[in-house]
């Protein structure tokens, strides 16, 4: 249930419009499925998770067959006494998931609006002198303003330490001026949440790895890759016979080269990759046009395009169509962040020659409302295992390169 923060008044007159107020909100947020308190019921695990049907072991999204980067034994050794994991509307169902997988109860969490528009906060289950986990991806300016209150109310409320996992990182594509008088919005959003007092960061797949620069020195953020995962998808779903790894422009080739790394040892294969050069046409296009020219030879091959965030989705969808003038016989997508900020987008996935497009439960999509052609991966046991070894003080990067610890 939504709890309701009131104001106190002392003239009773005009507790009732307050009143009525707050219940007219309540009913919409209750009717829009925004407000709410998270259920502190404990997920049980009676079997290990790898003995489980895989559409089973998580709520949103697909998991792969075989668990690669998630370790059960380290999970499990998380005391509830000594460690809290809250979480805000963005990240609700993966949250639950991940506490599922580490034997955790979701503690309690209270987050709505007064009556004038406000974000109120309320820490329903205490976390003095705990290690205390928020999850949430700051999608738009109210998921931010919920995120920032939560660290700031955990530490007044004594919180041992304040880990912030961030799933998707608002504003990441901000990270230069781009023209004149024009903010780097990462870098003050990084600044927020170390003023609120955040002692560490999760976050996945930055859009720049060099954000991670714009945190206070004493901010370690650790920053997960889900692709390794989507490649280890791939690898059991689509095979890679006659397979091709392709970068849809030049800033996504160091993506795709993990991708196609990952597969190569998952498979012992060496995979080809392409990929798509934006140049500045010469034949009179307008300013910020560019002709996309292929690099690489994808005639007859299966491709996937690895992206790091579909927004308006026009950039997969024309690498799309190039792939396939060039002869390549099926084409999948990848990327870790589907924003699908258009209301057509997703039509036109479905409408497109592309098998399907993959992407992960870093945003959450209410289910149903995503079309065949568009499936979620879920980053649950990838998040859970780096919430593990964050308590255990062990190496996070270690989760994906398997360096000695």
């Amino acid at each position: 249930m939504f709890s309701s923060f009131l104001r106190s008044t002392s003239n009773p007159s005009l507790l009732r419009p307050l009143l009525l107020s707050s219940a007219a909100i309540l009913t919409a947020a209750t009717a829009n499925n925004y407000n709410y308190v998270t259920n502190n019921t404990k997920c049980e695990q009676s079997t290990a998770p790898e003995a489980k049907r895989r559409d089973s072991i998580v709520e949103e999204g697909l998991t792969t067959r075989k668990f690669y980067f998630y370790n059960t034994p380290a999970a499990s050794s998380i005391s509830s006494k000594r460690t809290n994991i809250y979480t805000l509307p963005s990240s609700l169902t993966l949250s639950r998931d991940i506490t599922s997988l580490l034997g955790l109860p979701l503690s309690r969490l209270s987050v709505g609006k007064y009556a004038d528009g406000e974000t109120s906060v309320k820490i329903d289950d205490g976390c003095r002198g705990k290690d205390v986990f928020v999850v949430c991806s700051t999608v738009d300016d109210d998921s931010l303003i919920e995120c920032l209150l939560t660290i700031s109310t955990l530490r007044r409320a004594s919180a041992k330490s304040i880990c912030c996992i961030i799933p998707y990182y608002g504003y990441s594509r901000s990270d230069q001026k781009k023209a004149p008088r024009t903010p780097i919005a990462a870098a003050d959003i990084s600044l927020m949440f170390t003023t609120m007092g955040v002692d560490s960061v999760i976050c996945m797949d930055l859009h720049n790895d060099s954000l991670r620069g714009f945190w206070d020195n004493g901010v370690p953020v650790d920053h997960l890759q889900p692709v390794p995962v989507a490649a280890a998808w791939f690898y059991e779903e689509v095979g890679v016979e006659d397979l091709c790894v392709v970068a849809p422009h030049e800033g996504q080739v160091a993506r795709a080269s993990d991708f196609r790394k990952r597969l190569q040892k998952l498979s012992g294969v060496d995979v080809p990759m392409a990929f798509v050069s934006k140049s500045r046409s010469h034949h009179g296009t307008r300013e910020g046009e560019y002709e996309p020219i292929l690099v690489g030879e994808v005639k007859g091959k299966t491709v996937i395009i690895v992206d790091d965030i579909i927004s308006s989705g026009n950039t997969m969808l024309k690498v799309n169509e190039l792939l396939h003038d060039a002869g390549c016989s099926k084409s999948y997508g990848y990327a870790t962040h589907g924003l699908f900020s258009s209301p057509t987008v997703l039509k036109e996935f479905s409408e497109s020659s592309m098998e399907y497009v993959l992407v992960t439960n870093t945003i959450y999509h209410k289910k149903g409302s995503l079309p065949e052609k568009v499936k979620q991966l879920s980053v649950a046991p990838l998040v859970a295992e780096a919430v593990a070894r964050t308590v255990g003080k062990r190496s996070v990067s270690g989760i994906l390169n398997e360096e000695d610890e």
